[in-house]
């Protein structure tokens, strides 16, 4: 189980992340949704321990990982997998490396178990035959399930997911969608899901909640998202550019 109390993040005079609190059940899939620049992936980076937060707790399987020495915060990150925003590939390696990057760096597997278990992992989010073949020469959609691969390569107990239907199309992105669920049920795994995209979210999510300036303003099933009467929140779901959500600035067509 992870829990988040009174969590707050400021960069200088910018306070990105106020006063958060939630909890995440074992086996659930949270989704958190939100405007770019609420502090969505800052969030998710201060719970897996790469950002630190300027005041609150985060607590991972009861260890406050906020307040934990260095090598506890490194055990309880081997529960972690994290699939980032662009995959995040070594461009140098090969598929087969970066999967395995982990798993030779921090395990005493040998070479033999490690190749066995990245092809698994490979096979699982539904590549084939790929280990030999670099990130350039993978689409978008294969490169995010590469990133995947690597994230479960640890067979980790939590999945965080950065943005992980961005830049793909719908077809692709229900296939991550699936994926997504059929890991949460194969793996047993509980998982926070940042994303924009609504269908995604209705479709994997236990429960959602919204960002929106620094604070949590709604949470709820998707059911209860779907039909919410919060302003906020609905412009957000019908992708509205009239509302209590402002955009950087308005065009003016005189301008173009």
């Amino acid at each position: 189980m992870i829990k988040v109390k009174s969590l707050s993040k400021s960069f200088g005079r910018k306070r990105v992340l106020c006063d958060i609190d939630f909890d995440v059940y074992d086996g659930e899939t949270l989704a958190i949704i939100g405007a770019s620049g609420t502090g969505k992936s800052i969030l998710l980076k201060n719970i897996v321990g790469l950002v630190k937060p300027t005041q609150g707790s985060i607590y991972i399987d009861d260890i406050e990982i906020t307040a934990c020495s260095s090598k506890e915060l490194q055990e309880t990150q081997k529960k972690l997998g994290y699939v980032f925003q662009e995959a995040a590939l070594f461009d140098s390696l090969t598929i087969e490396e970066n999967v395995a990057f982990g798993l030779r760096t921090l395990t005493k597997l040998d070479d033999e178990e490690i190749s066995k278990r990245v092809t698994q992992c490979l096979h699982m989010v539904g590549l084939h035959n790929v280990e030999l073949l670099k990130p350039s020469e993978l689409s978008g959609g294969m490169k995010k399930r590469a990133g995947l691969a690597r994230a479960i390569a640890y067979q980790p107990k939590y999945i965080f997911y950065d943005e992980p239907t961005t830049g793909l199309d719908p077809i692709m992105s229900d296939v991550i969608s699936d994926l997504i669920i059929n890991l949460r049920e194969h793996l047993k795994v509980t998982s926070i899901v940042v994303t924009h995209d609504m269908k995604s979210a209705y479709k994997i999510a236990d429960r959602i909640i919204m960002l929106y300036q620094g604070k949590i303003i709604f949470s709820g099933t998707p059911e209860e998202t779907k039909n919410t009467d919060n302003p906020v929140v609905r412009q957000f779901i019908e992708g509205s550019g009239q509302g209590p959500i402002k955009t950087d600035r308005t065009f003016d067509l005189e301008e173009l």
